[in-house]
């Protein structure tokens, strides 16, 4: 495995779980989304799967708008 998922100590479960809570909180500021942020949100929503680096970005688009 690679080092960001080890270095992340997260399950696949605990990513998605994060996600869906990053995913409600960027939904109240969806209208300020850049175009590539507006499509990397609508990908994560239907993923299956999160890697480390997702979630990261996701955080940072969080954070970006708060």
């Amino acid at each position: 495995m690679s080092g960001l998922f080890q270095d992340s100590g997260s399950t696949p479960d605990s990513r998605r779980a994060e996600a869906d809570k990053l995913l409600a909180i960027i939904e109240d500021f969806s209208e300020q989304l850049t175009p590539k942020e507006a499509s990397f949100v609508e990908q994560v929503w239907s993923a299956d799967f999160i890697s480390p680096k997702q979630l990261f970005w996701l955080r940072d688009i969080k954070d970006k708008y708060l």
